[in-house]
This record gives structure tokens, sequence and C-alpha cells, in this order.
């Protein structure tokens, strides 16, 4: 009934997993995007494939069958990035997972011990009960009914353990910190102790929903404020802000302004966890720019802002006795940069964020347990996320560098939405109506898939129109800058400093500049690693135009 594959005898018997590392069978069959050898340290097991690697993050090991005619095939072994449920297994106990073509079904496994990925045992799909599996046997005519019997049962206990594994995945999710670490499970238990109540604080209206919080205008001692609301169920979400925000010396003009924590609710709704921010009436990029154009001058200031403010959240720096360390934003969209009075940019939202390791001679900040390699690959808003990202190819050997350079393709995106609202750069100075990344592309809203094989596979970026180069002093100055940001190699990208350096050079460029000196579009020798009653507001969420909901 059940049929085996047999990968062990390949193996070499001298390889042996050292204490508490888990060793497993690895292969990637040609064609198969992306790979999980960044997981492991791939072992010398000798000639030809399967090779052997041994678990970085995990004591988990896997596997991926495609299963066409009744033959099966190995895609994928190796190691998973953190302990999940069915790891505990002892055996490669398939699943089916998928039918990427008619006749064939992906299945997969996951199991706990030494090389278990190597053996897999075949459990028929329900539409080919009877069939023999690899180098197993026809049932007899008198067996069938038995074997119909017991194939159905297994068929739904696999159907209640892929329940239980769904429910407790979606209950994880709830309560997950993306950026921080798993809460305990009494992590919430004592929040309304540590936090003060707000008796001053008034809350007016809801200017923005999102999955684990609401955010209000409102006014705390009689000052204009934002507030943001968690429920009781996303304490976890609420201290990894609010530990970001808590760091020392990320006061910054173009870093949303952190006041103050405390406890509270909106008239009769339940009391829950509050960040209090500072409030821009004005909104957020997004939805500034659908409603605003701006002109070369107020553009390139804008773009320098918001340089200026990934460049300090990405610098590391001792300041009056106080460390501060890099910190990578992870969701850098034009949703979450807010426009200050001044029209320059403030970077909010530091749901996401994650401080980074530092260098010789500073604190240590590397990532905890929880900060495996799931939690380093997270990221927000899909349209901006890097190529790195989308195909999970993600450096994590060093992620700290990794997750910047992360953030600065995020930032040609949203540099290339602030020009496209630039009547100077327009032909006729009449910019067409505003559109998020990769909208004219792939519509409102693209799925992973559709993002992947535009931005990964196909190397397309947002559109340059010719007009942008013939306006500009530096004539390819402006496309140089967004083109060595959004690289695909990551590697090529510049810096958030090397960004601010470039604007300020098109945006002064009869102005002599310390940087300027030897100056080259690579930027490569000017930047070392460390560089230095309630108005209406209307940061109404953009998802009130289609356009800008994800």
């Amino acid at each position: 009934m059940l049929g085996r594959l047999g990968l062990w005898a390949l193996l070499p018997t001298a390889v042996q997993a050292p204490p508490n590392r888990r060793t497993c069978v690895f292969f990637e069959a040609p064609g198969v995007r992306g790979s999980t050898k960044t997981l492991g340290e791939l072992l010398d097991a000798g000639p030809g494939p399967p090779r052997v690697i041994r678990c970085l993050y995990s004591h988990c090991c896997f596997g991926i069958w495609n299963l066409t005619q009744g033959r099966a095939q190995v895609e994928m072994q190796g190691c998973r990035d953190s302990d999940e449920p069915g790891c505990e297994s002892l055996h490669c106990d398939l699943s089916p997972r998928a039918h990427p073509s008619p006749g064939s079904t992906l299945f997969t496994c996951s199991c706990g011990t030494d090389f278990c990925n190597a053996n897999y045992s075949y459990l028929p799909s329900p539409g080919n009960l009877g069939v023999p599996g690899p180098q197993g046997t026809q049932a007899t005519p008198g067996e069938s009914n038995w074997m119909a019997l017991v194939l159905l049962g297994l068929l739904l206990l696999l159907l209640l353990l892929l329940s239980s594994i769904i429910l407790a995945l979606l209950q994880r999710k709830a309560y997950r910190v993306q950026g921080g670490p798993q809460p305990e499970p009494n992590s919430g238990r004592d929040w309304s102790e540590e936090l003060p109540e707000l008796p001053e604080l008034c809350f007016s209206q809801v200017i923005q929903e999102g999955s684990h919080a609401v955010m209000w205008a409102g006014r705390l001692q009689g000052e204009l404020v934002a507030i943001k609301a968690f429920p009781p169920r996303a304490v976890a979400q609420f201290r990894a802000e609010r530990a970001v925000y808590e760091l020392p010396g990320l006061q910054h003009d173009h870093i949303v302004r952190f006041i103050t924590a405390g406890q509270g609710g909106p008239g009769s709704l339940p009391s829950g966890p509050l960040l209090i921010l500072e409030l821009h009436p004005k909104g957020s990029l997004c939805h500034y720019l659908t409603q605003h154009t701006s002109d070369w001058g107020s553009s390139l200031r804008m773009a320098l802002s918001l340089a200026r403010g990934l460049a300090f959240l990405h610098e590391e720096r001792w300041q009056d006795g106080q460390y501060k360390p890099g910190i990578a934003h992870r969701d850098l969209s034009s949703q979450n940069v807010l426009i200050r009075e001044d029209r320059s940019c403030a970077i909010g939202d530091l749901g996401l964020a994650l401080a980074l390791p530092g260098f010789s001679g500073s604190p240590a900040w590397a990532p905890s347990q929880s900060q495996g390699p799931a939690t380093i690959m997270e990221a927000g808003t899909q349209r901006y996320m890097a190529p790195e990202l989308l195909d999970k190819t993600l450096d994590l050997q060093d992620w700290g560098t990794a997750l910047r350079r992360a953030d600065v393709y995020s930032l040609a995106l949203l540099l290339w939405e602030i020009m496209s609202r630039c009547p100077d750069l327009s032909s006729d100075g009449r910019p067409s109506p505003f559109q998020l990344a990769y909208e004219a592309e792939l519509g409102n809203t693209p799925t992973t898939c559709e993002l992947w094989a535009l931005v990964v596979e196909e190397r397309r970026r947002p559109y340059i129109p010719s007009t942008w180069i013939s306006f500009v002093t530096d004539p390819g100055g402006l496309r140089e800058l967004l083109e060595d940001c959004w690289d695909a190699d990551p590697e090529a990208r510049l810096t958030a400093e090397c960004v601010q350096q470039r604007l300020a050079v098109l945006a002064h460029p009869q102005e002599d500049h310390p940087f300027q000196e030897n100056y080259t579009h690579g930027c490569l020798p000017l930047c070392p690693e460390d560089c230095t009653s309630i108005p209406t507001p209307a940061i109404l969420p953009c998802g009130l135009r289609v356009g800008c909901k994800e």
C-alpha cells in the first residue's frame, strides 16, 4: 500500500550531525525558483546529488515531491527555517499540498530526525485510490474494500491534522510580532499594570485602520496628537513598536515623534494599549500626492527629507553617551510616510522595524531566537518589497546590511512616486494622476506572483519618462539615482546616506558640498558605513482611493 523511495544508500555513512544540530538531505531540482541553501551549512558529501546540509535555524528537515502518473520525482529537500507543527514527526509522512498541473500533485513532509527527509512514504490522493505507489504492488480485488476504508480513515485524519495546523498558524499570526519576539503564553496578562491611564486623552475621529491597530486623531493635555490604539489581543505588536520608538536617540525631524504610551479607549470600546504620536494633519505621502503636485524644488526638498529620515534610521551612532543602533524600517511605503506642515516628510509606522547588529565596539543587537530567518524575511507592503524579499534570497549571513539595502529599494519607489507628480518634469506641465509604483503595470492590487514575475523575473521597474532627463541640470542624475537605488543586485545599491548626498547635489547644483569633491555617480568613495478644536486631518487611509489600497 505504501511505496518507499530510498535515498539513504546514496549518503556517505561518515556524515553525522553534531549535538543539537539537525542534518538533512539537500537537493533542489533544476528550474526551482529560489533556494533554501542559506538555511544551513552545506557539507561535502561526495560528488553528485543528494548533498547534506546542517541546519542553522531549526531542527527540522523537509521534502517536496511531485507525483505525476504514478511516478514520484523529488523537487526539493533541505532544512526548514523554523520548527513548525509537523516537525516533531520521526518520519517523512507526505501530505498533498497542491496540483501544479492536471494529473500532477505536490506532496510535502516535515520531520525531526537526521536524514529523515531521505525516505518518504507515499499516500495516494483520493482520486488515485488503488493505484500503486512507487515500487508498490497493485491491490487485489479481495483487499480493495479494506484498503478503501483504511485510506479513507487516513485521509480524514490528515484533514483533521491539517485543520489543526491551520488553526494554530492563524492563532499564532494573530498574536505574532512581526520583527519582534514571540509572545509568551501569558505575555498579555499584565499589560494593563505596566501602562498608565491617560485621563486627559480625548479621541476625536478614526483616520486609519490597520491589521493590528486603529489610528485616531485626538488631544492629550490640549495638544493635537495621533493615537495608535491596539486591541488587547495585539499587545505583542504594541510592545514591539513601543520598544523601537523608545530606543535612545531616535529623535529626528523626519521621523514621527513618539510622545508617550498608555492605556485607554474611545467611548464604550474596551480599553487597550496606546501609542501617542505626533499628528501630521496633511496626511500620508500617498494621500498628499493624490491631491497635490509640487514643482521641481519642492519635490526635491520632499525627496531629500525622506532620504534624510531613512539615513538617520539606518545610522548607528553614539550621542551624549547614548547608543542608537541602526534600524531597518521594513515597511517603507507612501502610506507610512507622513507630510509635515512645511511639506517635508516624516517616516512613521515602526511596527515592523528591527534594531540591527552593531559594528565593532558597539553593543550587540544580534537577533533573538525568535528573529530567525522567517522573521527577518518578513516585510510589509508587497508592492514595495525588494526583489530579494519577493524571491526569498535575502542574505541571512549579513542580514543587517541586507535589510538596509531592501529599505533603499523601497525608498527608490517612493522617490519615483514623488517625481511623478512634478509638473516641471512633464512636457505640458500637467503630470498624470497619481499612481503607486507598479500600478500602471499591475493595477491596484497586484499579487505576489505578479510582482515576482515583473520585478524578479523580468527585472522591470517603474517607467521613467524622457522628459525627466531633459529637465534636470545633470541630464543623467535623476535616472541614474533611481536605477542605482532599485538595482536588482542588492550589493550594487546606494546607501541611504549616498541617496541623501545625490539629492542634495540635484537640489543645489551650484553650491559647494562637503562631499562633492571627486563626486562620482557611484558614490563609492563618499559614503563610509557610518556617516549624521481639532482640525480634520488628511491622514485618511489611502484605501479611500482604490489605487492606494494594497
